[in-house]
């Protein structure tokens, strides 16, 4: 192999993690049973693995499947989800939906299909004031943004999906479903996470500066 040949091979393997920017998706393999305990039961915590490196979260969706528990029917103002990142940042993604001060039953449907991403025009924990569809099963369907709040009476979304945006998704990421009150059992059908991400700056600043300087050595020898 000459030299110049030499030269490309090592660029195009230094530049090989740049392939981390794109879209990453995880998806739960969950059996038939994936029920979630009544109040004040622990809730059901799942894991999902993200083995990437040198990358940064730039959007993040997550798709939520809950529906009633055989024999029963869900109710969406006694649920509660967070998802947990691999850094320790937590985010709610519902928090009884339709809770407020003078409402502390909160909506009645029975479950969610959506996809929650903070770029959607609205907020899931008032969804009953805008235009919403449900399922045959009385899911609420649609992309919304994430509920963001710790305590379901306030108006404080500080724990929204967008705190996720700029870590690395490489590691661990639980998402813990329960129920905050009595009666109306619910289960966890399925969930997913996809992330947008790009590289790391700083391994794109050194990659670009080897092969830099692999290339002006390489007009030097020839």
């Amino acid at each position: 192999m000459n030299f110049r040949s030499r030269l490309f091979l090592t660029a195009g393997l230094l530049l090989a993690p740049l392939a981390q920017a794109g879209v990453i998706m995880v998806t739960d393999t969950l059996s038939s049973d994936n029920a979630i305990s009544d109040a004040p039961g622990s809730g059901l915590a799942r894991v999902l693995n993200v083995p990437t490196t040198g990358a940064l979260i730039t959007d993040i969706s997550v798709d939520l499947n809950i529906g009633s528990y055989v024999g029963d029917t869900a109710w969406n103002g006694d649920l509660y989800a967070q998802l947990t990142g691999p850094s320790g940042t937590l985010s709610v993604l519902i928090n009884r939906t339709g809770v407020s001060l003078p409402d502390d039953a909160g909506y009645g449907d029975a479950g969610f299909h959506v996809t929650l991403n903070d770029s959607a025009t609205d907020d899931i924990h008032t969804y009953q004031s805008v235009s919403y569809s449900l399922n045959g099963a009385n899911q609420l369907t649609g992309t919304w943004q994430s509920d963001g709040r710790a305590d379901p009476t306030s108006s404080d979304r500080s724990k929204s999906l967008s705190q996720f945006i700029g870590q690395n998704p490489n590691g661990n990421w639980t998402l813990l479903v329960s129920d905050q009150a009595n009666g109306n059992r619910a289960q966890l059908n399925n969930w997913s996470i996809t992330f947008t991400t790009v590289p790391e700056p700083a391994t794109t600043a050194a990659l670009s500066g080897l092969v830099l300087l692999g290339f002006a050595f390489w007009l030097k020898r020839k």
